[in-house]
């Protein structure tokens, strides 16, 4: 009895160590976020969810661009928030949905040039006897924004009362509701806000500014956005870029 006992102990021994290794290197059982970088792979941030239409577009251009460089990514949606803090502390190697200004928050972040979308800045609200045309215009009303939009931070800094709402549609509500005057937000195309179908009767869109979204690296990687730019531009040039992105990219 003793004897089929140790030997018992022994395989149980041997079926929990290899459960044990299992644990350990399972890449689906640790989560993708606390793997290594791996060479040659590159961990990529969106802020937009990557079913959104221009993300669908982005990612054809990403699987592109990235295989004639050699690389392969994956790609995840996290809040614009968290978006910055994990690019910054090396979770992620890029962020693919950032204006040209980004350097103004992650100064050490590399741009990859020529843009890769346009965003269009709008202001949405109730219809009123005076709108306004420009950022500037926004220092005397309420206003409302998405936490981590970093752009629409920066150029409201002016503004006394800002609220911040964690998502669009919130954000759009909060005008809605009149908590506040205006929801300042940017939109893949022009005129294309969210809520428009539901709400465009009651409120109204207003075309603050166009500006040109990046994909941005981080510094260690500097050779490969050198190398991303010469890529884009041989597509630019040959209107493969035009077409892969459409209406969500105004040319130069």
């Amino acid at each position: 009895m003793p004897s089929d006992w140790n030997k018992t102990s022994a395989k149980a021994a041997q079926l929990c160590a290899a459960l044990a290794c299992l644990l350990a290197f399972s890449p689906q059982i640790v989560g993708a976020q606390s793997l290594p970088s791996t060479p040659g792979h590159l961990r990529l941030v969106s802020v937009l969810a990557l079913d959104r239409p221009v993300m669908v577009q982005e990612k054809i251009l990403l699987d592109t661009l990235l295989g004639r460089a050699g690389w392969s990514y994956s790609l995840q949606s996290v809040p614009a928030e968290r978006a910055v803090v994990d690019f910054r502390n090396g979770t992620y190697d890029g962020d693919v949905n950032r204006i040209a200004t980004f350097n103004q928050s992650y100064p050490d972040a590399v741009r990859v040039d020529p843009h890769v979308q346009s965003a269009f800045f709008y202001a949405v609200g109730a219809p009123q006897p005076a709108t306004p045309t420009g950022w500037s215009d926004l220092s005397s009303y309420r206003i409302a924004y998405v936490r981590g939009f970093k752009g629409i931070e920066i150029r409201t800094a002016a503004v006394a009362h800002r609220e911040v709402t964690s998502g669009e549609e919130s954000c759009v509500r909060m005008a809605h509701a009149r908590r506040v005057d205006w929801c300042v937000l940017p939109v893949d195309r022009k005129g294309d806000w969210p809520l428009r179908k539901e709400l465009g009767e009651q409120l109204t869109g207003v075309l603050l500014d166009a500006v040109k979204v990046h994909i941005w690296l981080a510094p260690q990687h500097k050779e490969l956005a050198q190398t991303l730019s010469r890529h884009l531009r041989d597509m630019e040039r040959s209107g493969e870029l035009a077409r892969t992105m459409g209406a969500f990219r105004q040319p130069e």
